[in-house]
């Protein structure tokens, strides 16, 4: 869609792949989304990103990347896509503007036929041990969320040390086996909780007044960014697969 167009997700002319039996993650990101005046964007860093928003069809990667504009957001990415006819991919992740120290949701889910793998947080923009008010009012409300879930069976720390050292202390991560309907059922909730908190917080958030920590919070998120682009472990095996300027796309898309 163009113009000033306002775009609702509609799962329905989204390909899902719930039909190979996967679980309705799009769906419950839809649901969220839904809610807020996205416009499609069509370049990032003067790159076309028209090879991802059209769609994919590689060999081995199928589905999409889409950015948005959002309000207080330089771009918020949707995606879903399968992997090798066998791996489910699907993430929603939020950049927001330098002037508001909104967390950044990092929401990612990958499914197999016997496994549902997880990463969920809001990572902080802030030093959480200087700024406790921080914790309180953008963290804190994860907590009823973090102590459902976090004994499902298979979560686990994470295994990167270059991912926790940004993590908020309610991150979640792990992979849970699928055979339990309940674990299904929860996983959804999981992902879909957090989004859903998110989105209260950036109806809520307010510019940032204070001239050094906007700094602060340009140059955290700056150094997060450049760890994921350098890091991404998703990212190092698709270039394998789909080749060098397709990950770039997603990575560009993603941070």
């Amino acid at each position: 869609m163009a113009g000033e167009e306002k775009i609702f997700f509609k799962s329905e002319t989204l390909p899902t792949f719930t039909e190979r039996g996967f679980q309705p993650i799009l769906e419950r990101f839809c649901s969220v989304l839904d809610r807020h005046d996205l416009q499609p964007i069509d370049t990032l860093e003067g790159r076309s990103l028209k090879p991802l928003s059209e769609g994919v069809e590689k060999p081995f990667l199928k589905g999409f990347f889409k950015s948005y504009k959002m309000e207080k957001c330089e771009k918020i990415t949707l995606c879903n896509c399968i992997m090798m006819d066998r791996i489910l991919a699907s993430a929603v992740i939020a950049i927001p503007q330098d002037n508001y120290e909104l967390p950044m949701p990092v929401l990612e889910w990958s499914e197999t036929e016997n496994t549902i793998s997880v990463l969920v947080d809001l990572i902080p923009m802030v030093d959480l041990v200087m700024r406790e008010d921080y914790r309180e009012k953008y963290l804190d409300p994860l907590e009823k969320y973090w102590l459902k879930y976090k004994d499902l069976p298979g979560i686990e720390p994470n295994r990167f040390a270059w991912a926790r050292q940004m993590f908020s202390p309610y991150y979640l991560s792990g992979h849970i086996p699928k055979e339990s309907k309940q674990n299904r059922k929860e996983c959804l909730e999981l992902i879909q909780n957090y989004l859903e908190l998110w989105s209260n917080l950036w109806q809520k958030a307010e510019p940032v007044k204070d001239e050094g920590t906007r700094a602060y919070v340009k140059e955290r998120r700056a150094h997060i960014r450049k760890i994921f682009r350098e890091n991404d472990e998703g990212a190092k095996s698709m270039r394998q697969m789909v080749g060098k300027e397709i990950v770039d796309l997603i990575l560009l898309c993603y941070f």
